[in-house]
């Protein structure tokens, strides 16, 4: 989700009479020193272009350009002095414009990510658990379910070709390596994601987690922007753990052998708990008999 900035000029009979168009209009004469080459470029009929000149100029009170007649050297048109002063105004008013925009954007929308973590070995499980069936799907889908609502700023890290594979015909972004460390899977999600305000780092195999929790998380991350937000059921942390932007420095620089939970062990004063009432949604499916049980309680 993005938004954009359009700046239009109306004048007193509500009339439009200046906006990117003729803006664009202004850069080509500047450029090319003719009217018609200007209006060629922009695929635009000459007559048009005209029209749009002296709108423009009649809704202003002064003349944007001069325009000369052809002759032994052809005619052309140059921006006149009031002419480059009002584009000059015009684009640092825009870029202004869209600064705001961006910041106002990002603060009744944040954007928030999701890296989904499946590169676990499943060793205590003692195969790859998160292709093992789960109620008719591999494990690992549950946690793409729960996510959808944040598929703009979503991508999966896997060390599993199977994985990738699903991940690419469902078009769901996903990055495919062979590093060793939990911190390399943090650090390729992270800067894949690129510009975001808060990134949840989701495990591939917290089957019972709901989506009404990360959202909830989300909110409460909402009130207070600065806040790591921990879930906890019953005094017990568990995952996922949404960070805000100031920890991804230290995410991408992680010590070896080190995860996101180091941050926040870092940071305890900066740690908002999250109380989830059912403690099965931080349940991970280590092992065969814990993957059992989670499935009976669907």
């Amino acid at each position: 989700m993005k938004t954009v900035t359009r700046i239009t000029f109306w004048d007193e009979k509500g009339e439009k009479f200046f906006g990117e168009g003729p803006a664009k209009l202004l850069r080509g004469i500047e450029k090319t020193g003719s009217l018609r080459a200007a209006a060629l470029d922009m695929d635009m009929a000459y007559t048009k272009a005209l029209k749009i000149l002296k709108n423009a100029e009649n809704a202003l009170g002064f003349s944007l350009t001069k325009r000369t007649a052809g002759g032994k050297s052809g005619g052309g048109s140059v921006l006149t002095d009031e002419g480059v002063a009002w584009l000059i105004k015009y684009e640092e008013y825009k870029s202004a414009c869209e600064k705001a925009n961006q910041e106002l954007f990002r603060e009744f929308y944040p954007q928030v990510g999701c890296v989904i973590l499946a590169s676990g070995l499943g060793v205590r499980f003692g195969s790859n658990k998160l292709l093992a069936d789960f109620n008719g799907k591999p494990l690992f889908m549950r946690a793409l379910e729960i996510s959808e609502g944040f598929k703009n700023n979503r991508i999966v890290v896997t060390r599993h070709k199977e994985i990738s594979e699903i991940c690419q015909d469902k078009g769901v972004r996903v990055i495919l390596h062979d590093l060793p460390e939990k911190s390399d899977t943090i650090k390729l999600g992270l800067e894949a994601l690129g510009d975001i305000d808060a990134c949840f780092f989701l495990p591939s195999d917290q089957p019972l987690l709901k989506s009404e929790t990360l959202n909830n998380m989300v909110k409460e991350w909402g009130d207070d922007k600065e806040k790591i937000i921990r879930p906890f059921s019953g005094g017990t942390p568990g995952a996922p753990v949404l960070f805000p932007k100031w920890c991804f420095q230290s995410l991408l620089n992680l010590p070896k052998g080190k995860g996101g939970v180091w941050v926040v062990k870092e940071n305890p004063e900066k740690v908002k708990a999250f109380e989830i009432e059912n403690q099965l949604e931080l349940i991970d499916a280590d092992t065969k008999e814990t993957f059992e049980f989670l499935k009976q309680q669907i």
